[in-house]
C-alpha cells in the first residue's frame, strides 16, 4: 500500500510542476506568437495583388491587432490549455496607381475576433 501512496504523491507533485513549467512558459509563448502574426501581416503587405479598377487600383491584405488577451485554463485530463483571442483586421489600400497605393493609408474594412487554442505537451506549446 506504501508504494501505491508513494507513486500517487509522485505523480501529484510532477502533475503540479507540469502545471507550473506550462504556466511560466505561457507567456513568454504568447507574446512569441503575436511576433509571428506581426511578421505574417508584414509578408502579407508587402504581397499584395493590386486590382486595376475604374477609379485607380485597390488592394486587400489581412493584419492582426497589437491588443490581445492570453489566458491559461488546465484542459481535460489536467493538460493545460492556453487561448489567445486577438482581432483578425481586412485592410484596403486605395490609389490612383499602385505606388501611390502603397503609400495610403490602410482602410480597415473586415474585423474578425480570433481565438487561438494550444495545449501544452511534451514541455511545449503547441498549436
Amino acid at each position: 500500500m506504501r508504494p501505491f501512496i508513494a507513486l500517487c504523491l509522485l505523480t501529484l507533485l510532477a502533475a503540479g510542476a507540469y502545471a507550473e513549467d506550462a504556466a511560466s512558459a505561457f507567456p513568454k509563448f504568447c507574446e512569441e506568437w503575436m511576433q509571428k502574426l506581426d511578421a505574417r501581416e508584414r509578408a502579407n503587405v508587402s504581397h499584395i495583388k493590386w486590382e486595376q479598377r475604374a477609379d485607380g487600383v485597390l488592394g486587400t491584405y489581412v493584419g492582426y491587432s497589437q491588443e490581445h488577451t492570453c489566458e491559461l485554463k488546465e484542459g481535460s485530463h489536467k493538460t493545460p490549455v492556453g487561448t489567445i483571442t486577438y482581432r483578425e483586421v481586412r485592410y484596403e489600400k486605395r490609389g490612383n496607381t499602385i505606388p501611390e497605393a502603397e503609400k495610403s493609408t490602410p482602410n480597415p474594412v473586415e474585423v474578425t475576433e480570433v481565438t487561438e487554442i494550444f495545449r501544452y505537451e511534451k514541455g511545449k506549446w503547441i498549436y
